[in-house]
């Protein structure tokens, strides 16, 4: 008998509200479990280490501030990320971050579904 997987915790950084919000639905249609929404670095760094999560999408600039000091933070702290960005601004990441996945804006549930279950480590449901 075959256990379903648990949902995939997700957490977003997007200073966008409207932009978080349709994430938020979209994961969740997807049966992703949003675990915390932070509009800002200082709101970030407080849900990421408070809260336990599989993977992390960040907008790369919020409101013109790098988002590079979650994204490092999350790394340390073991979890998976995906870039969001609505200008190709993936100069605004140091080279060492620039590995991770990185999606356009508005982004696509074909390519960010399957995104999140591969760092997540789920296969697709059959």
């Amino acid at each position: 008998m075959s256990q379903t997987p648990r949902p995939i915790r997700v957490f977003i950084v997007e200073d966008n509200f409207a932009v978080a919000q349709s994430l938020e639905h979209l994961l969740q249609a997807y049966g992703c479990e949003v675990v915390g929404m932070a509009p800002n670095i200082r709101v970030a760094m407080r849900i990421a280490s408070e809260k336990s999560f599989d993977v992390a999408i960040l907008d790369i600039d919020l409101n013109g501030t790098s988002v590079a000091p979650v994204a490092e933070h999350i790394e340390q702290l073991g979890a998976r990320l995906i870039f969001l960005t609505g200008y190709g601004d993936s100069e605004l990441l140091p080279p060492h971050l620039r590995d991770h996945p990185r999606l356009d804006k508005p982004v696509d549930a074909d390519l960010l579904i399957p995104t999140i279950r591969d760092l997540a480590g789920q296969p697709a449901p059959a």
